[in-house]
C-alpha cells in the first residue's frame, strides 16, 4: 500500500509539474513571426524609399506612380519609367512640366554617361590595340522609327535607341503633314529640342514608307539599313 501511494503520489506530482511549464515554444514562435511580419515591413519601407529617392520621388509620388501601373492605362505604359508614368497621367500642367524637367534632367545624365563612357572605350581600344580598328557595335547607329500620335510606347522605343546611340529619324503615321500636331507629340513623349537641334532625332511626315518599307505593321516599327543598303526590321 505504501509503494501505490508513493507511485500515485509521484505521478500527480510529474502530472502538475508537467502542466505547469510555460509554453515557451508557443510564444517563441509567435513572437517570430511577429517579428518577422515587422521586419517585412520594414524592408518593404526602405525599398520603396529608396526606389522613389533614386527617381527624385516622394514616397507618395512613388504609390501613386505603383498605382497608375497597376490600372488599366498602367497596362499601356508598362515598360515606361516613373517619371513618364507620372507626367502622362499629371493632374495639373505644374504636374505635367514638372515630371517633364525631371524627365530631361534624367535623360541628359544617360546620355552624358553614354557619350562619356563611348570616348573611354575609344581612348582604351587605341592604347590597348592601336594596330587593329574598332569593333562597331552589333547594334544601328541611324534608325527610322515609324510611329503614330496614338501611340503609348514610341517614346520608350526612342529613349531605347538613343541610349544606345543611335540617331533616330522619327516619322509619323497618318500626320497629314501637320506640323504643329507632330510638335505637339513630340513635347509629349519628351523629346529634347538640343536633340533634334544637333541632329541626334529627326522629326518627319510619313509619306507612304509606313506601307512600303513596313509592310504596315505595328507601330511602333524600327528600321535600319543592313550592309547592302537595304532597309531591315531592327529591335532596340
Amino acid at each position: 500500500m505504501k509503494k501505490q501511494g508513493v507511485a500515485c503520489l509521484f505521478f500527480l506530482t510529474s502530472t502538475m509539474a508537467f502542466a505547469s511549464v510555460p509554453s515557451t515554444s508557443t510564444d517563441i514562435t509567435e513572437t517570430g513571426l511577429i517579428d518577422s511580419g515587422r521586419s517585412k515591413e520594414s524592408v518593404i519601407q526602405v525599398s520603396k524609399e529608396a526606389q522613389a529617392q533614386a527617381w527624385g520621388l516622394t514616397v507618395q509620388e512613388w504609390d501613386r506612380f505603383e498605382f497608375i501601373k497597376a490600372s488599366p492605362a498602367g497596362w499601356e505604359m508598362k515598360n515606361s519609367n516613373p517619371l513618364s508614368v507620372l507626367g502622362r497621367s499629371a493632374r495639373t500642367s505644374q504636374e505635367r512640366q514638372k515630371y517633364a524637367e525631371m524627365l530631361v534632367h534624367y535623360e541628359k545624365k544617360v546620355a552624358d554617361g553614354l557619350l562619356t563612357f563611348t570616348q573611354a572605350r575609344r581612348v582604351a581600344w587605341k592604347r590597348l590595340y592601336p594596330n587593329l580598328p574598332i569593333i562597331k557595335p552589333s547594334f544601328p547607329q541611324r534608325v527610322m522609327l515609324f510611329v503614330s500620335k496614338t501611340c503609348t510606347s514610341c517614346d520608350q522605343t526612342i529613349r531605347d535607341w538613343r541610349s544606345k546611340g543611335a540617331t533616330v529619324d522619327i516619322y509619323m503615321v497618318g500626320s497629314r503633314g501637320d506640323d504643329k500636331a507632330l510638335r505637339q507629340w513630340a513635347m509629349k513623349a519628351g523629346i529634347r529640342k538640343a536633340d533634334v537641334d544637333d541632329g541626334d532625332i529627326t522629326l518627319n511626315h510619313d509619306k507612304g514608307d509606313w506601307v512600303l518599307l513596313a509592310k504596315g505593321r505595328s507601330i511602333p516599327v524600327s528600321m535600319a539599313k543592313n550592309k547592302e543598303g537595304q532597309w531591315t526590321f531592327v529591335t532596340p
